[in-house]
């Protein structure tokens, strides 16, 4: 991500009627706008996947998918922000606006070694401030890893590298294996995490 412009900070106002002419998506984070990089072939596969998966799952109850293009405000006394998280799910029938969601109860992000670090530092901290939110997953785009931290546990990190190995997203009621999430783009079978992560916890 980069900044968009030089004339900053805007007003969330004067983001919001921006976005709406934009041909790019812009985060917002109090007051300054970032332009948002377009996604590699693999992530798009990986981010259709999920959301399909969901959404079948869900299909006849009250939640809701999305993917990419529908932003998650939040608001609150530290801040004010509006990400667009690759898929995410509500279930609040008070989520009615047509492009802005507040009460997301799942948000699932597809990592690359470019998003990485700012996805799991300043934007996970930003997900963890919506009370609505109870689970956040984030998947490997280079490499079958799964990473969910789970509000009911006290955002306590979990794991997932095997192809067989259940994850169970409580949020919704769903296990999925970690192969699930790469169904439409698999892996070879000699793939591994990448040497300099192996000793670190949460890469």
């Amino acid at each position: 991500m980069s900044t968009a412009a030089p004339n900053l900070p805007v007003t969330a106002a004067e983001y919001l009627e921006g976005e709406l002419r934009s041909e790019v998506r812009h985060e917002f984070v109090d007051g300054r706008i970032y332009a948002m990089s377009g996604a590699s072939r693999k992530h798009n596969e990986i981010c259709l996947e999920t959301a399909l998966i969901l959404k079948d799952h869900l299909r006849g109850g009250p939640c809701r998918t999305y993917i990419e293009a529908v932003k998650v405000q939040i608001a609150d006394d530290i801040g004010e922000a509006y990400y667009y998280p690759d898929v995410f799910v509500t279930c609040e029938p008070a989520d009615d606006d047509s492009h802005i969601v507040r009460h997301p109860k799942l948000i699932i992000e597809i990592l690359s070694h470019g998003t990485s670090r700012y996805d799991r530092g300043e934007k996970l901290a930003a997900y963890q401030r919506l009370p609505s939110v109870e689970e956040i997953v984030y998947i490997e785009q280079d490499w079958p890893e799964i990473f969910l931290l789970r509000r009911s546990d006290r955002w306590k990190k979990h794991i997932y590298t095997q192809p067989d190995s259940p994850v169970h997203l409580e949020s919704v009621g769903l296990t999925l294996t970690v192969a699930d999430f790469y169904r439409s783009a698999p892996f070879p079978d000699d793939v591994k995490r990448p040497w300099y992560l192996i000793n670190r916890e949460d890469g």
